[in-house]
């Protein structure tokens, strides 16, 4: 099984885009997880994953493969920090990462079928 987690706050206005279309997200294949903490992703260590969370500075979706990346694209996430320390971890160990960034005031309509369309991409 391979899994998109899915990092946001519901109560900060510009983190919560994605946990607000988490439950409608359904792609064949994929186990949607909402993570409320990032070292959620330590359980993860031995899947196939991508993260899904919203980013400043970004006018598109993007695919983030590389954790160094992140210091160029600022997640919004209340866990900056602790996301891209689990995120380079993951890449020391030697595990792939995938991240597909959203920008904060894409419209949600449109998100998850475009969510759709990359994820097939990738």
């Amino acid at each position: 099984m391979k899994y998109i987690l899915c990092f946001g706050n519901p109560y900060i206005k510009e983190d919560s885009l994605i946990t607000s279309i988490s439950t409608k997200l359904k792609i064949p294949g994929y186990e949607i997880k909402k993570c409320s903490s990032p070292e959620e992703i330590l359980s993860y260590l031995d899947k196939e994953f991508i993260i899904l969370d919203v980013a400043k500075g970004i006018d598109e979706l993007s695919i983030i493969t590389d954790a160094d990346q992140l210091n160029s694209t600022k997640l919004v996430t209340l866990h900056d920090f602790d996301l891209n320390f689990f995120l380079k971890l993951h890449k020391k160990i030697g595990n792939k990462i995938k991240i597909l960034a959203v920008p904060c005031d894409y419209d949600a309509d449109k998100l998850i079928m475009n969510i759709k369309k990359l994820i097939r991409s990738i």
